[in-house]
């Protein structure tokens, strides 16, 4: 608190189907006076409002864009923002190029099934072998690594 930032940050969760679960901790667990916001969109809207009396449910239009959310949360004073997805958000988020820190955690067991899910889909990512992320920091906890990971530098940020 003592840099200005709510002790809590918000809640956010996307969702393309609307289909939540109010009992889920996302929306139980304790997280003080911190805002939960769901984003959907217009099609979806009806099956959100089943989590109504625990956040607050945001159309988001024909399609969900992440650079809408992105604005969205901005003008509610949400500046910064922690993703933690599946395989398709973590997809969108790092192929539209609105990852500014990339945190990955190594675990210490495998997944060998083929349809096991996988850290990012096939997508056409700003960073190429020319233009890596940078590896910037390393910390082991337990059993398991932190990769601390910052994108390319370039003119355009």
């Amino acid at each position: 608190m003592a840099a200005g930032l709510p002790p809590s940050p918000a809640k956010v969760t996307l969702t393309s189907s609307g289909r939540l679960d109010p009992a889920a901790s996302f929306f139980t667990a304790t997280v003080g006076d911190a805002p939960r916001l769901v984003y959907c969109p217009s099609s979806a809207l009806a099956a959100a409002k089943v989590v109504g009396d625990v956040a607050t449910v945001v159309d988001a239009g024909p399609k969900l864009e992440l650079a809408e959310v992105l604005a969205d949360l901005h003008r509610r004073g949400i500046g910064r923002l922690m993703v933690e997805g599946g395989t398709r958000v973590l997809t969108q988020f790092l192929t539209a190029g609105l990852v500014d820190e990339l945190h990955l955690v190594v675990a210490s067991f495998f997944v060998g099934e083929p349809e096991a899910p996988r850290f990012v889909d096939g997508g056409s990512f700003p960073w190429n072998s020319d233009r890596r992320m940078r590896l910037v920091g390393v910390r082991q906890m337990g059993d398991v690594l932190l990769l601390r990971y910052l994108p390319p530098v370039t003119s355009e940020r």
